[in-house]
């Protein structure tokens, strides 16, 4: 604790470190937005329904994994080599042209998974589905966000890119909750829907996306994807894609969608610790590119802030789950437990993740993520046939030591050869 107070003091005047500090109280923030927002919405929604906004959430996660094609990794490097802001205001306006090319294969292929999956057998989650998918396009200009503004250094409008939709969300369930009744399920989506597209035009507005030389930006994203971009993309296709299969799955296997939100609870409560590493690589991304190694005090702080919260969380787990969510759903806490130790390892991989990102090692974390993408993808569907939602947990730890081990063995490798 000491070391992490003498750090913190040493890096007050640091941007690095006012950054980091300034994205994780946005982060913290935005945390108790959630959890006050979920706990309305299960006490709105009541259990099935909010298993079906569970479920709704958990295919348009695994549709931003596929329909990345890894231009938005591209673009995120190419911004954090490039001093030239004009340049960088560019970048970003091709990646909203490849946010609308993509929405439209992505909108087909959602429309057709719905007439044809037969988990629209089990509720009146078709309808809903078909109705969010004309605004849909949200979930890929979220990507082309969370990518784009790390590496432009971006970090103070990163954090109300994040923060602004779950202030208004809370904001407008905290009225519903108090002044109806009587809200279905579509009303709750396209209001979700309105609070991302209200922050995202301040996020453009402030960016100021530019048409000059659209034409050789394009060139150069296209020309960079090929080098490493859509290495990554075909990594984080086999691991992250099989990570958001979780809740399918679950669905697929079960009897109706109440488990899939009990997984969706336990994972909005333990994802803050992968959250951490993360926050603290991305405020230092640009510099990794210009680095040769991590410094080992921000190792052991980062590490230090994660073990730490890993065990708070798992110790009131039953506390936590009672106060924001209600008893009903205290049969996610075993869940929750176990997604507590897998997100720590999966903050540590992905800490390492960005320092490599950073120096477009794309064929490495493309390999790193298919070693850890199949081991997810067979323990998810071993395990959650064998134990349902608990299955799917269990298989997060496994998949998460993997990722963490690969990527630690890829870092080592990479500081050795410079």
């Amino acid at each position: 604790m000491v070391k992490i107070i003498n750090f913190l003091r040493e890096g007050y005047k640091n941007e690095n470190v006012t950054q980091a500090f300034g994205l994780l109280v946005s982060t913290v923030v935005g945390l108790v937005l959630g959890f006050a927002t979920n706990s309305l919405l299960t006490r709105i929604l009541g259990k099935e329904l909010y298993g079906d906004y569970a479920l709704l959430f958990n295919i348009y996660s695994f549709c931003q994994i596929i329909f990345n094609f890894g231009i938005f990794y591209t673009i995120s490097r190419l911004v954090a080599i490039t001093n030239d802001k004009d340049k960088a205001r560019g970048y970003y306006l091709v990646g909203f042209f490849f946010v609308i090319i993509l929405f439209i294969l992505m909108a087909v292929s959602v429309a057709v998974y719905a007439f044809f999956s037969e988990t629209m057998d089990k509720s009146s989650f078709f309808k809903v589905l078909l109705i969010s998918i004309p605004l849909s396009w949200i979930y890929l200009l979220t990507t082309l966000n969370e990518n784009y503004l790390p590496g432009d250094n971006k970090i103070s409008l990163l954090s109300w890119s994040r923060l602004l939709p779950k202030i208004f969300l809370a904001a407008i369930l905290g009225v519903i909750f108090f002044y109806f009744k009587n809200i279905n399920l579509v009303t709750i989506v396209l209001l979700n829907y309105l609070t991302f597209i209200i922050a995202y035009l301040y996020v453009f507005l402030k960016i100021k996306p530019t048409f000059k030389q659209f034409k050789r930006r394009l060139s150069e994203i296209l020309i960079g994807n090929k080098q490493f971009g859509f290495d990554i993309y075909f990594g984080a296709l086999i691991a992250s894609g099989s990570g958001s299969l979780s809740g399918i799955l679950i669905s697929h296997f079960g009897v109706n969608n109440v488990e899939v939100g009990y997984y969706t609870l336990a994972t909005l409560l333990a994802s803050p610790l992968s959250m951490i590493p993360n926050i603290i690589a991305t405020t230092q991304f640009k510099k990794f590119a210009q680095s040769s190694s991590i410094p080992v005090k921000l190792i052991i702080t980062t590490f230090g802030l994660s073990i730490f919260l890993m065990l708070f969380i798992i110790f009131a787990s039953h506390f936590i789950v009672s106060i924001f969510f209600g008893k009903e759903y205290l049969d996610s806490v075993g869940m929750l437990q176990y997604l507590s130790l897998g997100f720590v390892l999966y903050g540590i991989g992905d800490f390492f993740n960005r320092f490599l990102l950073a120096k477009g090692k794309g064929k490495e974390l493309r390999n790193a993520s298919f070693l850890v993408g199949f081991t997810l993808l067979i323990a998810n569907i071993l395990f959650i046939y064998l134990y349902g939602g608990d299955g799917a947990a269990i298989a997060r730890v496994l998949s998460g030591l993997m990722y963490a081990l690969v990527i630690l063995y890829y870092y080592r490798k990479e500081i050795k050869g410079l």
